[in-house]
């Protein structure tokens, strides 16, 4: 497998905070070119111009929702395979649920462990980069 030096992450988070908490996360790793959107109607504009190795959807937005922007990437063709995780403040076992069986390759809750986090992103774009490859 030929290894990339650089993975684009494209994280849709409205809340600043949030946003400046994933800034901090990924700016420890030179390799991950972090993009941001405020809404998912920026992150699908985005889209037109790079193509993000892995999404991080906050499912409260503005506008179109995690789960409506789901919807949409999956039925493109051209965005159909990039893995989504959501990040959400909903907690519940019964949310959890719901976002997998919608389609998100993780469902990350609030408040972040980091460590799990980190797992999981590491993870999904080495496989997102080796579908792309074969």
């Amino acid at each position: 497998m030929m290894r990339r030096d650089q993975y684009i992450i494209l994280c849709v988070e409205d809340n600043p905070i949030n946003m400046a908490l994933m800034h901090h996360i990924f700016k420890k790793y030179p390799q991950i070119r972090l993009l941001k959107a405020d809404s998912a109607e920026q992150a699908i504009e985005l889209l037109g111009q790079d193509r993000p190795d892995l999404i991080i959807m906050d499912i409260q937005l503005p506008g179109m929702d995690g789960y409506e922007a789901l919807d949409y990437l999956k039925s493109r063709e051209d965005t159909r395979d990039i893995p989504i995780v959501a990040v959400s403040s909903y907690a519940m076992d019964s949310d959890v649920a719901r976002g997998l069986q919608a389609g998100f390759a993780e469902y990350i809750t609030k408040p972040i462990n980091l460590k799990f986090f980190l797992e999981r992103v590491k993870e999904l774009i080495k496989q997102a980069a080796v579908s792309r490859e074969e």
